[in-house]
């Protein structure tokens, strides 16, 4: 719909579009990037408008904000998957390590491990002015690791529905998050440090 360069990134308006090409809801994506003391970072905040009436985001597991490691920082190889280089070690805010993150509450993950000669490691932030922070994360094994506000019923046992949410006609729902690219391991690259000063802009 629109695209604006702002200030060190750029800032899109979007349309939601069904498949009968009917507008389900707009929103306003910003994306800026930056550098900090321990590597760089990019900011994405999704302002979602429930411009043409109510929006409903569904209970499920799969999504919402996330990526896909390099192979090397994945945390166990797997043969069906294809991944045969597995180095990756990851480790959440609250201390829980490994496959033990998925479907757990965390205001930031790490993942990170040896490439080329060095320790690089991606961490990503869910902002506490967001939604049910802090969030459940979709973290697993082969390297997807997403942050995920909406699939309450899988991460907790619960009701089918229950991360359901609704932003109702005229309003509007912020998310931000922000992806640290940084060397060394959690503690060497002070991710708890990191994730504080974003969490104070």
């Amino acid at each position: 719909q629109k695209l604006d360069l702002i200030d060190s990134g750029i800032r899109t308006s979007d349309n939601w579009v069904a498949a009968d090409g009917s507008v389900v809801c707009t929103d306003t994506r910003t994306i800026r990037f930056g550098k900090s003391e321990v590597g760089r970072y990019i900011d994405y905040q999704i302002a979602i408008h429930a411009s043409h009436g109510d929006v409903t985001f569904r209970d499920t597991k799969e999504g919402t904000m996330g990526i896909r490691t390099n192979p090397l920082l994945r945390l166990q190889n797997d043969e069906k998957r294809g991944n045969h280089t597995a180095l990756g070690k990851s480790i959440n805010s609250e201390g829980v390590e490994g496959k033990d993150m998925w479907g757990k509450r965390a205001r930031w993950v790490d993942y990170w491990a040896p490439i080329n000669e060095y320790t690089v490691g991606i961490a990503i932030f869910d902002h506490p002015s967001n939604p049910r922070h802090p969030t459940w994360w979709h973290a697993r094994y082969y390297g997807l690791v997403a942050a995920n506000p909406f699939g309450i019923h899988d991460f907790e046992q619960k009701e089918a529905g229950t991360g359901d949410m609704q932003i109702e006609a005229g309003q509007t729902v912020t998310f931000r998050y922000r992806f640290l690219f940084h060397e060394g391991d959690a503690k060497q690259a002070n991710v708890a440090g990191e994730f504080e000063r974003f969490a104070k802009d």
